[in-house]
């Protein structure tokens, strides 16, 4: 595991070990072996263009045989990313005709922000690092529940970190934590709350049990942002109601 402290500390940048990786087998691949292209006897560089050629301006090819100037490297095929999605881009933007003003980016996300911030607040499950929300309109065991996980930085980065650490000083200031979420079912909240042992251990069963992965706010896709929005207003109409309620 790549030591983040040694690379970015030098900088004055402290950036926590990842919580969880993913790596690749090619070589067990049976459907590749670890294989990359090669220009064949009597084949050009015309052919790595050929095979990057898109059809139609719905179909588009990347990897690395189809870039002519770094074939076979890693960076060959991260360029070629790059290159097709810029295609994919203007594609998009062909269809939709002239573009609309643009939302700050930035200003949105502090407003996200600041309502998971809001809506974390009052969870429906809270124990150790965990914090779950609930949908209230419904209580279907299937029905997504938003999950938060606060991760404490460390003031000094251990060389080696692959679960989250324990939250034991609840003064930790907010810019020290990173928050990361999930959706899961209901139910499956229920069940990992009574997951013996600590946040190792329900860290662990929620990964490897559910099969779900911990990610930024920015990657909870659009199920997740249905979610927040939809918990959001229906506790703003519950508390509409219940004060109304009081002052007939």
């Amino acid at each position: 595991m790549v030591d983040c402290a040694g690379i970015f500390e030098p900088k004055g940048i402290r950036v926590p070990n990842p919580v969880q990786t993913v790596c690749t087998r090619w070589g067990s691949d049976s459907l590749c072996f670890g294989s990359y292209s090669n220009v064949a006897v009597g084949a050009s560089g015309e052919d790595y263009d050929i095979l990057a050629e898109s059809v139609d301006d719905r179909l588009f090819f990347a990897g690395e045989a189809t870039n002519r100037q770094y074939p076979a490297t890693m960076h060959g095929a991260f360029l070629s990313g790059h290159r097709e999605a810029a295609k994919i881009a203007r594609a998009a933007a062909a269809r939709m005709g002239p573009p609309k003003p643009l939302i700050p980016v930035q200003k949105d996300m502090r407003l996200y922000m600041a309502t998971l911030a809001d809506l974390f607040k009052e969870p429906d499950l809270d124990f150790g690092s965990f914090s779950i929300i609930f949908d209230q309109q419904t209580k279907d065991p299937s029905s997504l529940a938003l999950v938060r996980l606060v991760y404490d930085m460390p003031v000094r980065m251990p060389s080696r970190a692959d679960t989250p650490e324990v939250r034991t000083n609840q003064s930790v200031p907010a810019e020290e934590q990173l928050h990361l979420y999930t959706t899961i079912t209901r139910q499956q909240a229920f069940d990992l709350r009574d997951v013996k042992g600590g946040d190792r251990e329900k860290y662990v069963y929620l990964c490897q049990k559910f099969g779900v992965k911990l990610v930024g706010r920015r990657g909870l896709g659009p199920a997740g942002d249905a979610l927040v929005v939809a918990i959001k207003w229906n506790r703003a109409a519950r508390k509409e109601g219940s004060t109304m309620q009081k002052f007939p």
